[in-house]
């Protein structure tokens, strides 16, 4: 399979409102030591069982039912035929998410040439690099279609009405990470946003980074690694990889040979040692921790932050809940006021 992963976006005016890519350019104008690097990580990550398990759902058509339980929000319920009928993938589909281990890499985009290789800059371009083509892999995947029927009673089920009610439209697509939904802006539409919970579930979350400028005035952070899960027993609050983590993922993604799943350090969960932590509510411009800017409009519901329930899941203590408590409330005002 051949792919192409793209640079920064570029508004396009005959685009409906979505984001198109710059043109994507090939590898072979990659040094040597960076592309190897590059086919090295993708090998790496494309064999683990966690990209096979991902990629294979996307070709069948539905996660697995433990998949789709395993997210913050929950958003299946027991009348769903998922619930019952989606336990196991099959021989076929798992070998061919297999075969995707052997794809060519010789048309990608040079992200990271001019960085030097072993470099802290390199290391951060190179994960940019591998979270982008997984991503692009899983919207090539999706937009192939998948091997069983659209129709029949798993894939023509629709919420209750009760439930679109009170939660709004139908989804697209079971492949959702909740803070990705913003299907009309991307450029690839529905297919984007099968691309983030694909990374998501890979890696253990959607791979950002800090954008913020560097120098005397600027808090950035241009080497960070940034996560945003969609796990049920992980925070749904962004969070920042500890150097350790860090480390042990530019490791797995450059070692020579394929490691172990015993030496797989991914997805990469957060917990409560990952204390540097950001508030997915407020806008991506104010923040800096994003990839893209078009990824995530600012939501136009309830925020979570100005529930009375102390959550000490999410925020490290009280003092941290009460602050993010304020901030919510702070986003509120401001939403009231431009109504």
């Amino acid at each position: 399979m051949k792919t192409h992963v793209t640079s920064s976006p570029i508004p396009d005016g005959n685009s409906g409102g979505r984001i198109t890519r710059h043109r994507a350019l090939p590898t072979s104008s990659l040094g040597d030591k960076h592309r190897e690097a590059f086919r090295q990580a993708m090998v790496n990550v494309l064999s683990t069982d966690i990209a096979v398990t991902t990629f294979a759902e996307i070709i069948h058509g539905l996660p697995l039912f433990d998949t789709a339980n395993d997210t913050y929000y929950r958003i299946y319920w027991p009348s769903q035929p998922l619930v019952r009928e989606s336990r196991r993938l099959s021989t076929y589909v798992l070998e061919k998410a297999r075969r995707l281990a052997n794809f060519d890499t010789r048309e990608l985009l040079n992200t990271y040439q001019i960085t030097a290789p072993g470099s802290k800059a390199f290391q951060t371009r190179l994960v940019e690099l591998t979270a982008v083509t997984v991503h692009q892999l899983a919207v090539s995947l999706f937009k192939s279609g998948p091997c069983r029927s659209k129709e029949g009673e798993l894939g023509g089920w629709r919420m209750p009405q009760e439930v679109l009610d009170t939660y709004g439209d139908h989804l697209p697509t079971a492949f959702v990470h909740m803070w990705y939904l913003d299907f009309d802006q991307y450029p690839e539409g529905v297919a984007d946003a099968v691309g983030y919970w694909a990374e998501s579930r890979i890696f253990g979350g959607v791979v950002l980074f800090d954008r913020r400028k560097i120098g005397p005035k600027g808090k950035g952070g241009p080497d960070a690694i940034y996560l945003h899960a969609d796990r049920r027993d992980v925070m749904y609050r962004i969070y920042k990889l500890l150097d350790r983590q860090r480390q042990q993922l530019v490791q797995f993604l450059l070692a020579k040979g394929t490691p172990s799943q015993e030496e797989c350090p991914i997805p990469v969960l957060g917990d409560i040692n990952n204390r540097q932590r950001v508030d997915p509510e407020e806008p991506l411009e104010e923040t800096g921790i994003y990839r893209d800017l078009w990824e995530r409009r600012p939501r136009q519901y309830a925020d979570c932050r100005t529930k009375d329930v102390v959550d000490i899941f999410n925020y490290l203590s009280v003092e941290d809940w009460e602050e993010a408590h304020s901030r919510g409330y702070d986003l509120l005002d401001i939403d009231m006021r431009r109504c």
